[in-house]
């Protein structure tokens, strides 16, 4: 099978970022995996992939493209990056070599500002896609990874609507056994991903490091976890996008359905690494109390944040 949309560079293969290179790759895709940590287990053993819904399988990947160097990928047609937002500055020097006039880019990270940085970086005429991963994947060893929940992936441009280049790379993530919806605006998708984001992430943390099903359980955070999405809501709705309660009501049904999950951000606080405090929450406090919105849960939340991680 061949690529429809070129070459592809992935910078960042950890949980999010390996599953859905890997599905790409099964898919015909032309990738390449930029990897360190694990480049030598990786290399020699390659990837299992653990599914859990619809129907539990595991699969074996073998003969996966890594490389160590960016300088050895080349120039790219597409650049995915998939790593943590802590790491921007240094992902924009790191895929210099992988870019010429033509290259294209789709973030998949988490939190606000990603495509700003891109943009500020290669230039705002660039296609620039945001990919907003509404999922549960988890990377349980170096080069396995699990997808509890498949979910799906929402794909914005970057201040406009999908272009056709654009729709390409979505619709390679389609044919390549991923669920994708389009956003008509990548701002709107981008706080609605914060309504689980920011409560499930943060609390997890502060409260003492425990899974969402224990903040479901525990009355206090809650209800604190509702008053964060409350939040959330206004401060879209100051920027323009509404929000229904009905979506808010929808997190904590999805939630109850992933079990004893450990959000991203407590996984990077537990093996010290460091948190998206400022992409996550920080950026999504600023953006509200910008448009004079009061804030008063997020902010209690990001200051805690900020003296624990």
């Amino acid at each position: 099978m061949v690529s429809q949309i070129g070459k592809i560079g992935l910078i960042g293969a950890g949980a999010v970022g390996g599953f859905y290179g890997l599905m790409l790759k099964k898919g015909g895709e032309d990738i390449h995996f930029h990897i360190r940590s694990n480049f030598e287990k990786v290399r020699e053993e390659g990837f299992s992939l653990i599914h859990h819904l619809p129907e539990q399988k595991k699969e074996k990947i073998y003969n996966v493209p890594v490389y160590r160097e960016s300088t050895s990928i080349g120039i790219c047609d597409w650049i995915i990056i998939a790593t943590k937002a802590t790491a921007n500055k240094q992902v924009m020097e790191l895929v210099r070599p992988m870019v010429d006039k033509n290259t294209s880019f789709l973030t998949l990270q988490n939190g606000m500002g990603n495509v700003e940085i891109i943009a500020e970086s290669y230039g705002e005429n660039r296609v620039i896609i945001g990919g907003l991963c509404f999922t549960c994947i988890n990377r349980t060893e170096q080069n396995r990874i699990e997808s509890i929940l498949p979910g799906y992936v929402q794909f914005g441009q970057h201040g406009e609507l999908l272009s056709e280049k654009g729709k390409s790379i979505v619709n390679a993530f389609e044919r390549s056994g991923i669920r994708v919806r389009y956003a008509d605006s990548l701002e709107e998708a981008l706080w609605r991903k914060l309504c689980w984001n920011i409560p499930f992430n943060g609390l997890s943390i502060v409260g003492g490091g425990i899974t969402t099903d224990l903040i479901l359980a525990n009355q206090e955070l809650r209800k604190r976890a509702r008053q964060l999405m409350i939040e959330i809501q206004s401060g879209a709705k100051a920027h323009g996008v509404t929000i229904e309660d009905t979506f808010l009501d929808k997190q904590f049904e999805l939630t109850e359905g992933m079990g004893p999950y450990q959000p991203s951000s407590l996984i990077d606080f537990l093996e010290d690494k460091p948190v998206e405090v400022e992409a996550i929450f920080g950026e999504a406090l600023r953006k509200g109390n910008s448009k004079g919105v009061e804030m008063v849960e997020l902010n209690k939340l990001y200051t805690e944040l900020l003296l624990i991680t």
